[in-house]
């Protein structure tokens, strides 16, 4: 890993909140794992560029003004750490969210390839083996 993988994980996150989807979808790779909490739970990640935009099309559905600010990132072997603050407001509900979340993403030939939020940040850098 390099300056330019966690590069790569910050200019995917502006290009998200720029509202610029297909600039996001392109920083993965074609065969990517994307693992969002809901995923999780659910067993079923959204796979591929087909699946990132299922992704986006789910998160722009349940909520408006979604924006994704990087407070901190560390890159160790494999990956790349990230404590990122996940906001917007909820369409049905109105209420407005503002929480920090973990991202883990493996980065591999300038893309990156499989992507795990946690409701906890520390448990993100924990799976990394770094402490928060």
């Amino acid at each position: 890993m390099s300056q330019e993988s966690i590069d790569l994980g910050v200019a995917a996150i502006e290009a998200w909140n720029r509202g610029d989807y297909e600039g996001w979808v392109h920083a993965f790779a074609s065969n990517c794992e994307l693992w969002p909490l809901r995923a999780q739970l659910e067993g079923n990640p959204y796979r591929g560029h087909a699946g990132l935009r299922e992704f986006m099309r789910d998160v722009t559905d349940d909520w408006e003004g979604v924006r994704f600010s990087v407070e901190e990132s560390r890159d160790k072997g494999d990956f790349i750490v990230a404590r990122v603050r996940f906001r917007g407001r909820g369409r049905a509900s109105r209420a407005d969210i503002d929480v920090p979340i973990g991202v883990v993403s493996i980065v591999r030939a300038g893309k990156i390839v499989e992507t795990h939020m946690y409701s906890d940040p520390a448990e993100a850098f924990a799976v990394a083996g770094l402490q928060p």
